[in-house]
């Protein structure tokens, strides 16, 4: 005699609950509640920007001889700097940043203020004249 195990009678009713059940199942354990995970954010807060600056070069053996100041408050910049150019004169630039109307600069140049810088002068080498011994 062989083994055989008798299940009851099932209706196409409860074959469908049983299915429904399995469903359910698989997508709870696949689509459950899901928090998203905390994402990172910081508030990026400065103060406004604030400075000042000064400088001063005086060489009078190589002629450099500049200086530049500047401060800033916020949106307001204001500075001026100074060059000797070649022919000897000094130009002086003043210059102001407010916001968003853009750089404004005044140019003066003041002529004779220091003499000025040497021609460059060339020397053509003298040949050599070498003969190696071997």
């Amino acid at each position: 005699m062989h083994n055989q195990i008798q299940l009851p009678a099932t209706s196409p009713f409860q074959h469908d609950q049983v299915l429904a059940i399995a469903i359910s199942a698989v997508h709870c354990q696949y689509g459950g509640y899901h928090q998203e995970a905390p994402q990172y954010h910081e508030e990026q807060y400065y103060d406004p920007p604030h400075y000042q600056f000064h400088y001063d070069v005086r060489d009078e053996h190589t002629g450099d001889i500049k200086s530049q100041h500047e401060q800033r408050e916020g949106d307001h910049t204001q500075g001026e700097y100074s060059l000797v150019e070649p022919d000897g004169s000094l130009r002086v630039v003043k210059y102001v940043v407010e916001g968003k109307s853009g750089f404004q600069a005044e140019v003066q140049k003041e002529n004779g203020k220091y003499k000025p810088a040497p021609e460059p002068s060339y020397r053509k080498p003298e040949p050599s004249y070498y003969k190696p011994r071997y």
